[in-house]
């Protein structure tokens, strides 16, 4: 996944959405998701950023399980004298 000028349009349009959302169905809180929209909206970039980063970790790891061996120690136990 890229950071790109696409996944940031859908990022701020999923947080423009639950702030529509939120502001319709919670009338008592507009004044807080009013206040609130400008610094949501700002973070876009940030939020797209860790979702990219979470999506990249999790295919290495799936790629990582796949390709690894497991490794064998050697036994290193000596016999207890006494």
């Amino acid at each position: 996944m890229k950071c790109d000028t696409k996944t940031m349009l859908k990022v701020g349009a999923g947080i423009g959405a639950v702030l529509a959302i939120a502001y319709f169905s919670l009338p008592a809180f507009r004044t807080w998701i009013v206040g609130s929209a400008p610094v949501l909206l700002s973070l876009v970039c940030p939020l797209s950023m860790l979702f990219m980063m979470k999506g990249m970790n999790s295919c290495s790891k799936e790629s990582d399980t796949q390709a690894r061996k497991p490794e064998v120690l050697p036994s290193t136990s000596k016999g207890i004298t006494e």
